[in-house]
């Protein structure tokens, strides 16, 4: 059986490809590292799998062998062409679709329901271009079209910080605890694990247990969330009353007793939300 990096270099030599450093374009070789991506996402026969960014279908080729049905989205039309010629059988019993776009121009979650991927009905799996791992994380969570399960590659440097605990947290970090019941990183991947390796450690990261908190809307969460961390050498409470208003934040410290030299970074994501559902409902 050819190694994934024979399969790999079989693939990009026969449509002269070299990869694309503007796109990220570093692809998995490791069966270990394809197993514990497997294993994290559940996959279960039917599964619907959201896959961005699949790139010479490494991955892609796991998710179907498991019976699941792939949506899977490639921007660079070169790695299409791959794509194409080695799943055209699943391609025709409608077991991959495949687009050719930019994810992060997509109406979403618009594809998702024109090719019949339903809210907490389907899951996203995939090995994300490194740079965009915030903006795709972020349409992931924001748009009321909840996935039930995310299993993400990426720079493990970004899966600490999405995985973070107070003191340390981030933008990004609170709006993916607040949306989970379970932040996990789940393994470790080495440079060597890729082709051509990249100059960073990477890290899978999962989520389960996605659910919008009651009471509040994703959309103001998202809202209060970017004014609190726009400044985080400032308290936090400053930054919010000066977008919100003083008094308005002034009642609202009070009623949930807040610290008043808090900042962004260190206020706990359980703080987060009730300060959220305050704000929104008084």
């Amino acid at each position: 059986m050819p190694s994934l990096k024979s399969n790999l270099s079989f693939w990009l030599n026969k449509y002269n490809i070299q990869p694309n450093k503007n796109l990220g374009q570093c692809f998995m070789i490791s069966q270990k590292a394809l197993g514990k991506i497997v294993a994290a996402a559940e996959i279960q026969k039917g599964d619907k799998i959201l896959e961005i960014g699949p790139g010479s279908g490494i991955l892609t080729e796991k998710l179907l062998e498991r019976g699941a049905i792939v949506l899977a989205v490639e921007k660079d039309s070169r790695l299409v062409k791959i794509l194409q010629a080695r799943f055209n059988k699943e391609i025709n019993k409608k077991q991959l679709i495949l687009l050719q776009s930019d994810f992060l121009r997509l109406k979403f979650p618009d594809f998702l329901k024109q090719n019949n991927f339903a809210a907490k009905k389907y899951k996203v799996v995939a090995n994300l271009p490194y740079q965009i791992t915030s903006p795709v994380i972020e349409r992931l969570l924001e748009r009321n079209y909840l996935p039930r399960i995310v299993v993400l590659t990426v720079q493990k440097e970004v899966a600490e910080r999405v995985c973070a605990k107070p003191g340390n947290l981030s933008s990004l970090a609170v709006l993916v605890q607040i949306c989970t019941q379970k932040c996990t990183l789940a393994a470790k991947f080495p440079p060597a694990y890729f082709s051509p390796s990249p100059e960073v450690n990477s890290a899978l990261i999962k989520l389960a247990g996605l659910a919008y908190p009651k009471g509040i809307e994703i959309k103001k969460l998202r809202q209060m969330i970017r004014v609190g961390f726009s400044q985080k050498r400032k308290k936090v409470k400053k930054t919010l009353s000066n977008a919100f208003g003083k008094n308005a934040v002034e009642k609202i410290w009070a009623k949930l007793n807040l610290p008043e030299d808090i900042r962004a970074q260190e206020l706990p994501v359980e703080k987060w939300k009730d300060l959220a559902k305050v704000m929104e409902n008084g």
